[in-house]
């Protein structure tokens, strides 16, 4: 499964809408959009600068939903109908403290009533996610935490019972963006020790969480590194800062740079094998 994530009103409100309509047209299985926030902790320098232009473009979470019922309208019912991808399989990425402030109840009833299937929250520490996923539930909307390869064993077992519909493992210690190939990490006598870590934290999920997917974020962005997580075992690659460059660079009307993209990356999955 791919997974892009865009920052919401990056580049601007207009080109999210068209970048969502086309995230839906290629059929990308899960869309991750972002929730401009000031202090985006996780997060590197591409997406904090998406981040910072979005709120200077006055983005909120009303805004998102505006775009994502925008989007839809555009596509049209005849091309939403039962597809499961796209337009129908969109979570927020969000840190707490919007959440907080706009209300954990009242942004349930919007996720519920815009289609929006969930939250993911990377600074929510699973100590305190009870409540959060308690009102999600109620609303039958999920709650996705990350595991970082530096996770004990005990964290991990907790994290992976809690997340849901997938567990996001982070592929290395640091931010988002990307440097080295997954792949090349085996082989690099600097990366061997977070090389490591990633094997043990994907073998910890799965004796935790045996039917759950695993995603892989940060530093994903070519095929090469889409499939290595697939030889990985890994059902579910994660692309974030290289998705928002090609959005941002992509100067022609109809997307045909970032359509392109999606579809160099739409490479074979685990069930294609």
């Amino acid at each position: 499964m791919l997974v892009i994530y865009l920052t919401g009103g990056y580049p601007s409100r207009y080109r999210t809408i068209q970048a969502l309509k086309v995230l839906h047209e290629e059929k990308v299985s899960l869309v991750e959009l972002g929730v401009p926030f000031s202090d985006p902790l996780a997060d590197g320098p591409t997406i904090q600068n998406a981040s910072f232009q979005a709120l200077e473009n006055g983005i909120n979470l009303d805004s998102i939903f505006e775009m994502v019922e925008e989007a839809r309208v555009e596509v049209g019912a005849e091309n939403l109908a039962d597809a499961d991808y796209g337009l129908n399989n969109i979570i927020l990425f969000t840190y707490f403290n919007p959440v907080f402030a706009y209300g954990i109840e009242r942004l349930a009833e919007k996720c519920q009533e815009h289609g929006i299937k969930g939250l993911l929250v990377p600074d929510l520490p699973l100590e305190e996610a009870d409540r959060l996923k308690d009102i999600l539930d109620s609303y039958g909307l999920t709650l996705t935490l990350l595991v970082a390869i530096t996770s004990s064993k005990e964290r991990v077992h907790k994290i992976a019972k809690v997340s849901e519909p997938f567990i996001y493992l982070v592929s290395r210690i640091g931010i988002t963006g990307s440097k080295s190939d997954i792949a090349d990490l085996d082989n690099a006598r600097d990366d061997t020790y977070q090389e490591n870590l990633l094997i043990e934290k994907i073998n910890e999920i799965r004796e935790a969480a045996p039917k759950k997917p695993i995603g892989i974020g940060f530093g994903i962005d070519s095929p090469e590194k889409v499939q290595d997580c697939y030889d990985r075992g890994i059902e579910m690659a994660i692309i974030g800062s290289k998705a928002i460059k090609v959005l941002e660079q992509d100067g022609s009307d109809d997307l045909n740079q970032f359509r392109e993209f999606l579809q160099s990356v739409s490479v074979k999955s685990l069930s294609s094998h």
